[in-house]
């Protein structure tokens, strides 16, 4: 009869013990205030800064992306340039505005521009330390980022494919999350 109650409150307490282990999952991850509903949000609010970033560098000038991303940097032109792969005299030349970028140049500063804004200082810090060619800022490298005609417009060339990518993933009026 002893084993039979004490078989009876095993069980029990095994049972309810998977039911709150069932429970604090169920509340832990999937309510409306769970650990996979605040991912989702983040990843969205992510996409949102970005998509901003993205169409707002549509309309800027090769000087201010850089300026803004100067600041951001806390005036580390040098921590700028590794990032974009400009050399040090492109860039004092652009943020003159004593030359204009190539199409290509501008688009990669787009995305530049979008990332260290959406991710900050440390994620340029860290993804300045993962560049490989660092020594090439102090190189005059103009070859491929200044146009030689500068009454030449840059925007008005065909898309790169960087611009065509993002076009796509940040979309101006299909929203991914709604």
């Amino acid at each position: 009869m002893e084993k039979n109650i004490r078989k009876r409150v095993c069980w029990l307490a095994a049972v309810l013990s998977a039911v709150l282990v069932v429970l604090f999952g169920y509340w832990f991850f999937l309510n409306p205030h769970g650990y996979w509903q605040k991912k989702k949000e983040a990843e969205k609010n992510e996409y949102m800064d970005k998509r901003m970033l993205w169409r707002k560098s549509e309309k800027m000038t090769m000087q201010q992306m850089l300026s803004d991303m100067t600041l951001m940097a806390k005036g580390d032109s040098v921590l700028v340039c590794w990032l974009t792969g400009l050399s040090l005299p492109v860039y004092r030349d652009f943020i003159h505005g004593t030359a204009q970028p190539t199409r290509n140049a501008w688009a990669e500063t787009r995305y530049w521009y979008m990332s260290s804004l959406a991710k900050g200082r440390e994620w340029m810090e860290e993804r300045a330390k993962t560049r490989i060619h660092k020594s090439l800022i102090f190189v005059e490298s103009s070859r491929f980022q200044v146009q030689k005609d500068s009454l030449k417009d840059y925007r008005k060339e065909k898309l790169t494919p960087t611009e065509i990518r993002n076009n796509k993933m940040y979309l101006k009026d299909n929203c991914l999350y709604r």
